[in-house]
């Protein structure tokens, strides 16, 4: 639309169609603080009540983020009501007086938004959240969302026959959580929240309250709380604020409740028992123990004086941790131990500490924790651990600052949110950056020391211990008086280092050439040591630089008839460099921001890390170093070995979770490579033969560097000679003749089933067909990949909306670059055995009809218009571009590939849709994969 039109049109809705209303309470966030408001934002009251905050935000350009809270959740619910405030969650889509069942959902995407990802709502204890990411700016489409969203909190319907078809929807919900993370919740909440109302308000629900939840009940629920003093309207975006605010008083300034005000809700009290553990015996489950610390919630303003107590506890609560990891790292009884902090709204003032033990030894796990406990509650910390975990936090705000710029209006929106619920204010990053300096000198050893005394005070610490055999209650509360007593643990001091103490690198390397790449300002620098660096600058985030170094085949250069340990690859960067260990890198990176991380990819090993403008030249050299002078740490190996083997039996306990360790070998026609480790490798595996492996695969090939983000090719190419083009020269290296020969499973009506141990009542179902892979048929490629978003639209309407049958079936098209011969179009699904025969059936009767006949104009353009405005947001960003660009040395068609991705999409059509699946999918038979409970319903464990 026209700049001009656009105005003339904002104009019209002002002057015509909006109510006069006034701005009202615009303090009402910021009462009582005396922290500076954050002037970009715009605050305001309707006189129903209606809170609201608008902001202008130009990124992403032409785009408007919009939230609607409602100050209800599952604490609003009475027992007979459990699970009620997620279902009228739900009902809100199901229709309104002024929009049909569905056609929320419908309108959203017709201008261009996701369902899932543009478009969802959330629900907690404290809250009820309807989110809309809006792709355009435009006033009317601003106005006609606005117009839905002001009807789905006041005037939603309940149909019975709607809500018995939503009830199979969530109870569909409900079923998919794994069963263990189920018997934690029933079996902690009422020992750690004794005396609270959160004890018994998970927000999903239980069987009987969704069962017993009518039509009118559930109206009753939603008009007692959908009210307008209890709704709160958050709008950010590339918008006129005062056109915002007017639009905002249009649709949500008429709305009045149509109940009297309930009284607040009684949220219990801390109760203290002499009940302080409880434990869960689950076959297969880690040795865990979580640990609470209660203490009553209170409402405080949002002031200096709250935020040096904050700070001062989070300081605390770091430190405590870093003493933590250090012991677990030198071989604890301990895998991993964590504890947080935080107030939950109507809940608590909380400590929590998380536990996994080492091989089974959780007795002693307890006691080696509760000795860094008692030795953080015995003597105060020194000024160099607080030193360094403020130089952490002040990076982090000082990170902020540079990009405040570039922040995306969902972000801030959330943040508002967050801040709702949290009775808290929002501040400007400069702000925050300004009270932090003034606080910092104030966090004395004393003062940390006091915040950790507080942490670990109230009602607790209560014990939920989790083990893969029974142990009674008895058991675990004498353990927990053993660790509580135990002697202070001695203190380790660390050692200062620098980059200095990094092994050095050769003389700077020199460039040979340099290939710009005008149009797609991108540039191609080639070094003598064979080297190359490809580089973009951006300013999408301000401050942010993103970095990769991707050398060798990955694993199409592994043999594709043995496994091998690339299941390692996540030690590989955390191992160290020279004579640093992890401590030492962790120590060299404090006050930096810089990161390092290593992954086998399909095609290539990649070293990455994330930085900025200023500490580039460093990220490279660490990078750099790691490949000259690799560490490899028994000590870590041991604790990621022991980790492995502790969770092993977590892969089976789901179906999700058996369905995600089968897949990526199934799908590859049982290729080696991708075969899941099995506990007898993991339990076999040396730290001699860890080394062995990966230290080949880090001195092969040429490495080729890509820069992408927020500083200048210059700079970048000074820091490249410097440290990637320092190295010695690489020689190439060729991926093995027959690595590349990966193909899909073979069509078969008969599914390939595999078992869980979890719930009786979970499956999880896939159905595929195979295509094609390789960097030709692009066209083709997209095709398939806009098909796959319409399958996933119709398998949602089919199997949510119609069938009840699945919550959140999910459809994809995933073909590789590398592979000639593997692609695959597919739909997968949690979902009950009971429903497993409607899911095949359905997902065949949905591909052959979109192979028989194009969509209609319209259900294109619904699926059309949400993929070209996630492509114009992925332009803008610099994952985008680190990924696009990683392979174009090695397959320079992608350059053009890069250049045609919003265009062909845009230029795509029905037919070229319908004919893509009708060569590519529907041409041979499927494939399926189902996995299947093994123990039957009603068995119990």
């Amino acid at each position: 639309m026209p700049f001009l039109q656009r105005c003339l049109l904002a104009l019209l809705l002002i002057l015509v169609t909006v109510p006069a209303h006034a701005a009202g309470d615009p303090d009402w966030l910021y009462r009582g603080s005396d922290i500076p408001r954050d002037e970009a934002w715009t605050f305001g009251t309707l006189p129903n009540g209606v809170r609201y905050a608008v902001r202008q935000n130009a990124l992403p350009d032409e785009q408007v983020s919009i939230r609607v809270r409602i100050d209800a959740g599952s604490l609003n619910e009475e027992d007979h009501q459990r699970g009620w405030a997620h279902f009228v969650e739900h009902m809100a889509f199901r229709g309104t007086e002024g929009f049909g069942d569905g056609e929320a959902r419908e309108t959203w995407q017709k201008l261009g938004a996701s369902f899932g990802s543009d478009t969802n709502a959330s629900t907690s204890a404290t809250q009820t959240v309807y989110k809309l990411d809006l792709p355009g700016a435009d006033p009317q489409e601003i106005d006609l969302s606005l117009d839905v969203l002001s009807d789905m909190v006041d005037t939603a319907l309940f149909d019975p026959a709607t809500v018995e078809a939503e009830r199979r929807v969530i109870l569909a919900e409900k079923g998919r959580r794994p069963e263990l993370t189920t018997r934690m919740l029933e079996e902690s909440w009422p020992l750690f929240y004794a005396g609270l109302k959160i004890a018994t308000r998970d927000t999903i629900g239980t069987d009987a309250t969704l069962k017993g939840a009518t039509a009118d009940g559930l109206k009753t629920f939603y008009e007692r709380w959908y009210r307008p003093e209890l709704t709160t309207v958050i709008m950010v975006g590339d918008a006129d604020p005062e056109l915002m605010e007017k639009l905002i008083a249009k649709h949500f300034g008429p709305w009045q409740a149509s109940m009297p005000a309930p009284e607040e809700p009684d949220y219990g009290a801390i109760a203290s028992s002499e009940r302080r553990a409880a434990a869960l015996a689950y076959p297969g489950a880690p040795h865990s123990a979580t640990l609470l610390w209660l203490r009553p919630y209170e409402v405080l303003p949002n002031t200096k004086a709250r935020e040096k107590t904050d700070l001062a506890r989070s300081i605390a609560a770091r430190i405590v941790n870093r003493r933590l990891e250090t012991k677990a790292r030198e071989g604890a009884s301990f895998l991993r131990a964590a504890t947080g902090e935080t107030r939950s709204t109507h809940i608590a003032d909380l400590t929590q500490l998380n536990i996994t033990a080492r091989n089974g030894h959780w007795q002693e796990a307890l006691n080696e924790v509760f000795a860094i406990i008692n030795d953080a509650l015995r003597a105060p910390p020194s000024e160099a651990e607080i030193a360094r975990e403020i130089d952490n936090v002040e990076t982090a705000a000082t990170s902020s600052v540079t990009g405040a710029s570039t922040v995306r209006s969902q972000q801030w929106a959330e943040q508002l949110v967050t801040a709702v619920n949290n009775n808290s204010i929002v501040a400007s990053p400069e702000t925050a950056l300004a009270i932090l300096d003034e606080l910092t000198p104030q966090i004395t050893p004393e003062l940390v020391a006091a915040a950790t005394r507080e942490l670990f005070e109230g009602i607790g610490p209560k014990l939920m211990l989790v083990a893969p055999q029974a142990t009674s209650v008895e058991a675990a509360e004498a353990a927990l008086a053993a660790a509580e007593g135990v002697p202070p643990a001695e203190r380790v001091e660390g050692r200062d280092v620098s980059m200095d103490d990094l092994p050095p690198l050769g003389p700077p390397g020199e460039e040979v050439s340099r290939q710009a790449i005008e149009d797609l300002g991108v540039t191609i620098v080639r070094f003598a040591n064979g080297s190359t660096l490809t580089f973009k600058q951006t300013d999408f985030e301000k401050g942010s630089v993103s970095v990769q170094l991707r050398f060798g085949w990955g694993y199409s250069g592994l043999p594709a008839d043995q496994s091998s340990l690339a299941w390692l690859d996540g030690i590989v960067g955390a191992s160290g460099i020279g004579d640093l260990d992890l401590d030492a890198m962790e120590r060299l990176l404090t006050g930096r921001k810089m990161a390092m991380s290593f992954g086998v990819a399909e095609d290539a090993l990649v070293l990455a890390g994330q930085t900025n403008g200023t500490d580039l030249p460093d990220q490279l050299r660490l990078l750099a170093a790691k490949l000259a002078h690799p560490r490899w740490d028994d000590s870590l190996f041991a604790r990621y070995q022991a980790s492995g083997l502790e969770s092993y039996d977590l892969h089976f306990a789901s179906a999700s979770a058996r369905a995600t360790r089968e897949f990526p070998s199934f799908s590859r026609g049982d290729d080696a490579r991708w075969t899941p480790v099995s506990r007898e490798a993991i339990a076999s595996a040396t730290a001699d033969e860890f080394q062995a492996f990966f230290t080949p695969l880090l001195a092969r090939g040429p490495i080729h560097a890509i820069v992408v983000g927020d500083v200048d090719l210059e700079t970048t190419v000074a820091a490249m000679k410097a440290s990637v083009a320092a190295l010695p020269a690489r020689a190439p290296v060729e991926a093995p003749e027959d690595s590349l020969s990966v193909r899909p499973p073979e069509p078969s009506r008969e599914p390939t089933v595999f078992t869980h141990n979890g719930a009786a009542d979970e499956a999880y179902a896939i159905i595929g067909w195979n295509t094609f892979g390789g960097t030709a048929n692009i066209k083709q490629r997209r095709a398939l990949s806009m098909a796959a978003n319409m399958f996933e639209v119709r398998l949602y309407e089919r199997l949510r909306v119609i069938e009840g049958a699945s919550y959140s079936p999910n459809a994809a098209s995933s073909t590789s670059e590398s592979f000639p011969d593997w692609g695959i179009f597919y739909a997968a699904s949690a979902i009950s055995p009971e429903s497993v025969d409607t899911f095949f059936r359905v997902a065949r009767e949905i591909v052959a009809d979109m192979a028989a006949k194009p969509a209609s104009p319209e259900e294109f353009a619904r699926a059309q218009n949400p993929i070209l405005s996630g492509i114009q947001r992925r332009l803008r960003t610099n994952a985008y571009w680190l990924n696009a660009m990683e392979n174009w040395l090695r397959h320079p068609e992608l350059i053009d590939q890069t250049r045609d991705f919003l265009s062909h999409y845009e230029e795509m059509t029905p037919e070229d849709v319908r004919a893509a699946v009708a060569q590519h999918v529907t041409d041979a038979g499927d494939w399926s994969m189902l996995v299947l409970p093994s123990k039957a319903k009603g068995s119990g464990d």
